[in-house]
């Protein structure tokens, strides 16, 4: 009978109705031995998750778009490389951060802790509200596209209203996932990575036999006709990088992590140049088998490839990319919806969005609320991927730029401070000019994809400071009961130690 009083006390809000001030209700705060996210992320759940996250659908899809800014098969595997090898200096740079701020929330966190809440809040606006809901609902239409094509094998695309509706399935299937447990999550996102890996097991397989038949015609010459100017460089880039986003992933769930000082970098050290060799060999075997000309002109040359050299198994390539893509998305809502709760627990995000259901121990509003947006985005049909992969990458790459100046600020503003793990100076100082390079340089060639996104982030300082600093919409009694009346329903709690007071 105690027990279950306890449990009464833990799901019970504080308050019921208005104060005898006629004050709107308080939402339910409570201590750190009732509610908070558990730790259960190992080192290989970490890894899984990185190698989950990055490899979704880039590496079969963006080979053609950083072929088609350089034109020729010999640069864009340098390109390649040198995604990975940024990734990899990127990642060694977050391993200090995150071992230095263990918060989940990763550029939140670190940018709020290094520069002030404002900074903080434009990070959190931009991905929160557009880039992580878009690339959920992008990569999620290219899983309904590869499950939907076995079922037309003659047609190039399958029906966009059947892919939408797919889509649409795969991210509610995601949302009871991760509403549900972490360990369902990070168990989903181990499983289906063994997938995807088997995928590009098979695409590597079909190219080293294609070569040892002597078949090396489309790798004579390969930098031949090389295109070499600095706009269209950094444009590949942003193809390639696209492929390899979310070697971040793991930076959100510091706090969910069980020992993040050790199990980080190990964690990163594996998962980036595990992914790195992937992508190289899978380029190898796309160039191998059908050319230059032949990842140009194809939607998909993964399965460009499996028609060629698999014939009536061809059906392997589209199901295991399929689960490739939703591991990616699982992933992708995953750590992004940790991102949501931090802000929001901070102040940033509706405090709504800072609760955890006081049983499944998830950030469940946050969850949702990133996923329901992800749909919305799946209703139009004027977005392409080109497009979106130069919009989101700025903003991205904005945000990373702005973290290797934190780190190498914060190594002078807090030189004491304790850093389980240290990256070389140079790292920070060298990925902080790339990425000011990739930030520049494709402005020249596309602006307008560059432009929109700055827009969109300045936007976010007068919303700052109408919502967040000056709370106009806390102060709203009507909000304040719809909270408490979520709250109530939903059996949803705020973790007393995750409330931070802002700083002025």
């Amino acid at each position: 009978m105690a027990e279950e009083e306890k449990a009464a006390e833990v799901t019970q809000p504080l308050t019921t109705g208005e104060d005898e001030n006629g004050e709107v209700p308080k939402v339910a705060i409570l201590d750190d031995s009732q509610v908070k996210l558990k730790k259960e992320v190992s080192v290989l759940n970490g890894v899984g998750l990185v190698v989950g996250v990055m490899i979704g659908s880039g590496i079969f899809i963006s080979p053609k778009g950083v072929l088609k800014q350089v034109d020729s098969v010999g640069l864009s595997l340098l390109i390649w490389a040198g995604c990975g090898l940024l990734s990899l200096f990127g990642s060694l740079c977050y391993c200090e951060m995150g071992t230095m701020i263990p918060k989940s929330g990763a550029e939140y966190s670190y940018l709020k802790h290094a520069f002030g809440p404002l900074p903080g809040f434009l990070y959190s606006w931009t991905l929160a509200l557009i880039i992580r809901p878009s690339s959920i609902a992008i990569v999620s239409l290219t899983f309904a596209r590869y499950v939907t094509q076995p079922f037309f094998p003659n047609c190039e695309i399958s029906p966009l209203p059947v892919r939408k509706v797919l889509a649409a399935a795969c991210i509610a299937v995601t949302i009871f996932i991760n509403c549900g447990s972490v360990k369902w999550a990070t168990r989903i996102t181990d499983s289906f990575t063994l997938g995807k890996l088997v995928a590009i097991a098979i695409l590597v397989i079909i190219g080293i036999i294609t070569l040892a038949q002597g078949h090396v015609e489309h790798l004579q010459d390969p930098f031949e006709g090389s295109n070499t100017s600095p706009a269209a460089i950094g444009l590949a880039f942003y193809s390639g990088l696209w492929a390899y986003d979310g070697w971040n992933a793991l930076n959100f769930v510091t706090e969910e992590m069980k020992n993040p000082a050790r199990d980080l970098p190990r964690a990163l050290m594996i998962g980036i140049p595990l992914v790195t060799i992937c992508y190289l060999l899978t380029n190898i075997a796309y160039i191998a088998v059908v050319g230059g000309d032949g990842i140009l002109s194809s939607g998909a040359v993964a399965m460009t490839v499996g028609d060629m050299k698999l014939g009536p198994m061809a059906w392997v390539i589209p199901i295991f990319v399929a689960c490739s893509t939703f591991g990616c998305v699982n992933g992708l809502a995953f750590s992004g919806a940790r991102l949501v709760y931090t802000a929001a627990r901070n102040g940033h995000m509706p405090k709504l969005l800072a609760m955890i259901h006081t049983k499944r121990r998830t950030p469940m509003p946050s969850i949702i609320f990133m996923n329901v947006i992800a749909l919305v985005m799946l209703i139009p049909d004027s977005s392409q991927f080109s497009t979106l992969v130069n919009y989101f990458s700025f903003a991205a790459w904005l945000s990373y730029f702005a973290v290797f100046v934190a780190l190498i600020y914060l190594r002078w503003k807090e030189p004491d401070a304790k850093r389980p793990y240290r990256v070389w100076i140079i790292i920070p100082i060298v990925s902080a000019l790339i990425a000011l390079y990739l930030l520049i340089t494709p402005f020249t060639k596309e602006p307008m994809e560059s432009s929109l996104a700055l827009f969109f982030i300045l936007l976010g300082v007068p919303v700052y400071f109408i919502f967040s600093k000056y709370d106009l919409l806390g102060k709203c009694g009507f909000c304040a009961k719809f909270t408490y009346y979520l709250q109530t329903l939903c059996d949803l709690a705020v973790e007393e130690n995750g409330v931070e007071e802002e700083e002025d």
